[in-house]
């Protein structure tokens, strides 16, 4: 019995390790920085190494990763920003009801 149970728990923790990339994460700052996203409702994000932001509709700024989400203080927009990255890499956000993807 004891062989089954131990059996029954590895295929649930290898099942764990091959399913976890498929959720979406929040995003880090390794996600972010230096990289400019193309959101689906016409903004422009770019998030500059150092906390430097700058968007087409929010003008320049700043911003940082927390536990919560992304802090960004621009000269039209301060605020929380949740993004998740989904294993397919698009960024979705729920407070913005938007996603985007890395701009080429």
């Amino acid at each position: 019995m004891l062989c089954c149970v131990s059996l029954i728990a590895l295929v649930a923790a290898i099942s764990l390790v091959f399913t976890a990339s498929a959720f979406p994460a929040p995003v880090t700052t390794a996600d972010l920085s230096g990289k400019t996203i193309c959101w689906d409702y016409g903004l422009i994000s770019t998030f500059c190494p150092g906390g430097k932001y700058y968007a087409n509709m929010a003008g320049n700024g700043t911003w940082r990763v927390t536990s919560v989400g992304v802090e960004i203080r621009a000269e039209h927009w301060n605020g929380i920003y949740d993004i998740d990255k989904q294993p397919d890499g698009m960024l979705k956000s729920l407070t913005k009801h938007s996603s985007g993807r890395y701009c080429k």
